[in-house]
């Protein structure tokens, strides 16, 4: 069984926003690049990589971030951050556009790491994933091929996500609020599944998100597709508050990411209890309400244009 680790850094100017700048970002990126597992690196093509420090496995793929996906719907989602008046503006993706683009984009990273690779799984791990990583102890995985047998994807998902599944509902006026639905800092998937995973994701944008004025990040859109039940062969790895580097402690063996709820977390969640059981159902997503016939209609008018 082979994983290989896949991961990527682009300056979209957050450093005006909240001084991570690429310099500190690069720093981060050499720790995490410290995790035994072989890397595939995304990186503009004028990025400077000479900072960079590579173990002998691992590999810089250069792709411009105008050629990624979420890029090309640019105008529009700029658009709709500017003008929403519904939007949480405390969080990045509703003050630094380019933000939102890029997080949103490690899926069609995953995709084309698909094709830089034959390894069976692959591991996103964020640049900065580093300031997680708990002690892997002897950096050996954990985890066997038989573990990972049937899993398209694996993630953590958090308090939020398993609410509204507990409700059967998650009201679509939510999207723009940026609740954590899953730890997005890593994830796990099947390079086979890789390029239907994206292909979700870019559908929901396109076909729903943006043409009714939605946007947010992508562990929403995340969490919306699994609780929608459009992720088949999805597994939960554990539901907790959020954050940590959850699927590499699952790897190694790491002890279980086990921070408590704060109490802000707490009021969130019970003020979200109120207004998920509210909300109309003909307002909500509702499970297995994926449209997996129009999805599969749009791949293929994909593959023949």
């Amino acid at each position: 069984m082979k994983i290989v680790a896949v991961t990527g850094f682009y300056d979209i100017g957050r450093a005006g926003y909240d001084n991570r700048t690429p310099e500190k970002y690069i720093g981060w990126l050499n720790q995490t690049l410290q995790i035994p597992l072989p890397f595939l690196v995304f990186l503009d093509p004028g990025f400077d990589a000479s900072g960079i420090v590579l173990k002998a496995e691992d590999r810089i793929i250069r792709v411009p971030r105008s050629d990624l996906t979420m890029f090309g719907h640019g105008e529009k989602i700029r658009e709709i951050v500017a003008d929403s008046q519904t939007v949480n503006r405390r969080d990045i993706s509703f003050n630094v556009p380019e933000y939102g683009m890029i997080v949103m984009s490690k899926l069609d990273l995953m995709k084309r790491a698909s094709k830089e690779t034959d390894a069976d799984f692959l591991l996103w791990a964020d640049a900065g994933v580093c300031r997680f990583i708990p002690d892997l102890g002897d950096g050996k995985l954990k985890v066997t091929k038989a573990d990972l047998e049937g899993m398209n994807f694996g993630l953590s998902t958090t308090l939020h996500l398993a609410q509204r599944t507990r409700i059967g509902k998650f009201p679509r006026r939510m999207v723009g609020r940026t609740l954590a639905m899953m730890s997005a800092e890593d994830f796990i998937v099947a390079r086979s599944f890789a390029q239907e995973l994206s292909d979700r994701m870019d559908f929901l944008v396109q076909e729903e998100w943006l043409p009714a004025g939605l946007w947010d990040n992508e562990q929403v859109a995340i969490g919306t597709l699994l609780f929608r039940g459009a992720l088949p062969g999805t597994r939960i790895i554990q539901t907790h508050v959020g954050g940590g580097a959850n699927t590499l402690r699952w790897l190694f063996g790491a002890e279980p990411y086990g921070r408590k709820p704060p109490l802000y977390v707490r009021w969130r969640i019970l003020l979200d209890e109120f207004r998920t059981r509210q909300a109309p159902k003909d307002q909500c997503y509702l499970p297995g309400d994926f449209p997996e016939a129009e999805f599969q209609s749009w791949v293929q008018s994909r593959a023949t244009t």
